[in-house]
């Protein structure tokens, strides 16, 4: 939740600059009219505050000792340019370990951290020759170019990368869309120079895939929309007029987002009125007084007969609203690790100085269980995924799409390495043909790695991470899905049972 401040606070903060020093050129006044009008908002909104709380005074007792006058607090931050900012730490510190102050300059970083990005697809590790790739996005110029995990960059368009910081050779190879950068590499002692263009790169926040006739397959990686609510709820809509059945909605690794889209997103799963979730929150008529909500799906959803969520130790807040909201009000079965455990949501105050005040306004609850803050959502399977090594030397060519249904040598070499990787239980009966059990395979890697190929058969960027998968099994750092595979064994389970 984020809101701008007040819109008098507005017009005072608009001369604030980014550096908290440049604070000492504002009037004290305005200064200390903004240290009681948080005061009010910590006391007003904060669920671990009330009317009787004086979180100002506190802080001038904590700060400066004993209590003073506004005329003494005026002369002290006329005297001290960094009393102001101080201050309003120390007002919010006391409390839950989300409330907080983001001095100027650091709220875009902490909390809009970018998403996208314009470069070239690889990420960087220091190296005394310049920088190790440690990762290649396979939607990225450096991917089509071959560049793999373990290459050197030595060069950026001619100069050196010995010696510079990551984040120098970052900016250097990022630019405009559409320029290039020639990059000069190092793999095994062999120099090569290649020509990259730079474009838009990042990660989606929703895909989706068939993975059978009956099994579809959701992944949300952060709840957040940017035309990814209408995407979804376009698919889900879909997919029962197509004949699915079973729905596996994929939270894991999901830190959160916002409380009203993941309400929306658990919403769309019911057909009926239905209480799914509760919070406690400051009473908006009521001083001082707490009140529980219950959320409510308004009914107009689709109806699925077998859902399965997907969660881990990385799914958080948002991510934990939706798959205890799912379990409790329509019986989904959870299943992986305990999630983060994040039960508490936020309030953010923006200030145009890129400051932030965070402030503790709700908790969140099952309907029927206990508080899970600090513990987590215990899943109703749980399934750990597990390491899985070859020493099989198999690479899949990546000078050409794969056609469905087509038959070659690289449909062959594709089927081998996908059973190499357990996403094929055994070869197909035509092992060198792009078959059904093929394109199902692709189109879940797709999904859970958030691979946007629009190639109808198998396209380059899935062959490329095909392979990348097959180098990372080689270096025992590939790990099998056992947690997706279970929930597709008892959605097939439940199918076969009725």
């Amino acid at each position: 939740m984020k809101r701008r401040i007040l819109a008098l606070l507005l017009a005072v903060i608009l001369l604030f600059s980014a550096a908290p020093t440049a604070f000492a050129g504002y009037t004290p006044q305005n200064q200390l009219e903004l240290l009681y009008e948080v005061d009010g908002i910590i006391r007003k909104e904060g669920l671990e505050s009330s009317p009787a709380d004086q979180p100002l005074k506190r802080a001038v007792s904590t700060l400066l000792g004993g209590e003073h006058t506004d005329d003494a607090l005026l002369a002290l931050l006329e005297a001290d340019p960094t009393l102001y900012e101080q201050l309003l730490s120390a007002m919010l510190s006391g409390y839950d370990r989300y409330t907080m102050y983001l001095p100027a300059g650091t709220y875009s970083a902490v909390y809009q951290p970018e998403t996208n990005y314009v470069g070239v697809g690889v990420t960087l590790l220091a190296h005394p020759d310049g920088a190790q790739v440690t990762d290649v996005n396979l939607m990225g110029s450096a991917a089509a170019a071959g560049i793999r995990p373990g290459d050197i960059l030595t060069h950026a368009d001619g100069t050196p990368l010995a010696g510079m910081d990551v984040s120098a050779i970052s900016d250097l190879l990022r630019g405009p869309e559409g320029t290039s950068v020639a990059v000069t590499l190092s793999r095994d002692g062999a120099v090569q120079t290649v020509t990259l263009q730079r474009t838009t790169l990042g990660q989606l926040n929703y895909s989706c895939a068939p993975l059978s006739d009956k099994i579809f397959y959701m992944k949300w990686s952060r709840i957040d929309d940017d035309g990814s609510y209408m995407l979804f709820r376009m698919h889900l809509n879909q997919l029962v007029k197509d004949g699915f059945e079973s729905v596996i909605l994929d939270l894991r690794g999901n830190p959160g987002g916002s409380l009203d889209l993941a309400f929306h997103i658990a919403s769309d799963f019911f057909t009926e009125k239905t209480v799914f979730f509760r919070t406690v929150e400051r009473h908006p008529r009521k001083e001082g007084e707490l009140m529980t909500r219950y959320i409510t799906a308004q009914g107009d959803g689709v109806s699925i007969p077998n859902l399965f969520v997907l969660v881990d130790g990385d799914s958080a807040s948002a991510a934990e609203i939706i798959a205890c909201g799912l379990r409790e009000g329509l019986g989904a079965t959870v299943i992986g690790q305990n999630t983060f455990g994040k039960a508490r949501a936020q309030q953010h105050y923006i200030l145009n100085t890129d400051a932030g005040i965070v402030l503790t306004i709700m908790q969140l609850l099952p309907l029927e269980g206990e508080d899970y803050q600090d513990v987590g959502l215990t899943p109703d399977v749980k399934v750990e995924n597990h390491l899985r090594r070859t020493t099989a030397d198999i690479t899949v060519p990546t000078d050409v799409a794969l056609a469905p249904y087509s038959c070659s040598d690289n449909g062959e070499a594709l089927n081998r390495a996908l059973v190499e990787l357990g996403l094929l239980e055994r070869l197909p009966e035509k092992p060198y043909q792009v078959g059904d059990d093929t394109l199902y395979a692709i189109d879940r890697l797709q999904a859970v790695y958030q691979l946007p190929d629009t190639h109808p058969g198998v396209g380059i960027p899935s062959l490329l991470l095909v392979n990348r998968l097959l180098e990372q099994q080689r270096a025992g750092l590939y790990e099998q899905d056992a947690q997706l595979d279970t929930a597709i064994r008892m959605a097939g389970e439940r199918l076969n049972a009725r």
